[in-house]
């Protein structure tokens, strides 16, 4: 009850109508909690948690990123209201949006094992740090080797060719990815390999990712 009451000065009134069956509405942030009120019904729901397929992905104290069941993210800050209705979007599209730092971060595969990515135009592959690809279970062991310049080193990466990628609707099959020594990137990066793949169109604070073919 304390630290409830604690954080009464974040208290907000966020609210999205998704569209005539779902509405959702920010009620309280917290750090990786927020008190949500989804159809009516109100629940404490922590990041990862899921329920009535509205899907926290992040909550500070400032704001949260929810998905959607089509695979939506929308970032909701402190005295944002949001109130749109959304159409059913094709298998071949999907719209994500900026989380408040202006990175577009969403939840896809890889070889049909779940994974995080943040969208990256300036990167040549996907890359994924050794720690992930051995937590997909990815064999790289055997690959061919190289550098790469990151921004801030020179690093050795192994280069592979993945199954299938798929974010959505969208999956694109044998993409072309690096595998970096050690744990960095934390999140994956969706680069060009699969990008290439996609047209992209920035609306706002929305990016529109449609598969050309």
């Amino acid at each position: 009850m304390h630290k409830f009451m604690l954080f009464l000065g974040l208290l907000i009134s966020v609210s999205l109508n998704v569209n005539a069956e779902t509405s959702v509405k920010v009620v309280a942030l917290f750090s990786g909690k927020a008190f949500m009120q989804i159809n009516g019904e109100q629940k404490l729901m922590k990041k990862g948690d899921t329920f009535a397929d509205v899907t926290l992905i992040s909550a500070t104290g400032r704001g949260a990123v929810v998905q959607l069941k089509d695979g939506k993210q929308l970032s909701l800050g402190i005295n944002q209201s949001i109130q749109h209705g959304f159409k059913k979007a094709s298998n071949n599209k999907l719209t994500v949006y900026a989380d408040r730092a202006g990175m577009f971060k969403l939840n896809g595969k890889i070889n049909g094992s779940s994974t995080s990515f943040l969208l990256d135009t300036g990167a040549t592959y996907i890359a994924l740090s050794q720690a992930q690809a051995d937590n997909l279970g990815i064999r790289y062991e055997n690959s061919p080797k190289s550098l790469v310049q990151t921004a801030s080193e020179v690093v050795p990466v192994w280069n592979i060719k993945l199954d299938s990628v798929k974010v959505g609707g969208i999956s694109v099959p044998n993409v072309e990815a690096v595998v970096l020594q050690g744990t960095s990137p934390q999140t994956a990066l969706l680069g060009m390999s699969f990008l290439q793949h996609i047209k992209l169109q920035r609306d706002g604070a929305a990016m529109v990712l449609e598969q050309k073919y």
